[in-house]
């Protein structure tokens, strides 16, 4: 009997030891679902403002996009003009929180194209 106390209290032991130790990184980095973005564009087609409704999580309404800003569905980057046709459609932001500006927009398995919408 003794010696299934120790053997137990060692297995115990043995079990502590191997649970993951240290702490959560808290990444600057966050991707945010929205059921609505709007693309704002200037006279150059350059995205200058991202409008988000039905994001709980963006830090506001209305995001600043970085001066590197990636936009894209299905994999594939989107370009110029071609943004027009996704605004209002659903997709996810992903925002660096030090400067709250979005650095990628990705459509939710969108891909526009020769033969329409897949």
């Amino acid at each position: 009997m003794a010696l299934a106390v120790v053997f137990g209290c060692l297995s115990a032991r043995w079990a502590l030891a191997e649970e993951p130790t240290g702490t959560v990184i808290d990444s600057p980095y966050e991707a945010v679902e929205a059921s609505s973005i709007e693309l704002v564009t200037n006279g150059d087609g350059d995205v200058v403002q991202i409008r988000a409704k039905g994001c709980p999580q963006c830090p506001s309404s209305s995001i600043l996009p970085s001066r590197e800003l990636i936009v894209e569905s299905g994999g594939k980057r989107i370009e110029g003009s071609d943004r027009a046709g996704y605004s209002g459609l659903p997709g996810v932001i992903h925002i660096y929180h030090p400067n709250n500006m979005a650095y990628r927009v990705s459509f939710i398995g969108l891909v526009q194209g020769e033969g329409g919408d897949q």
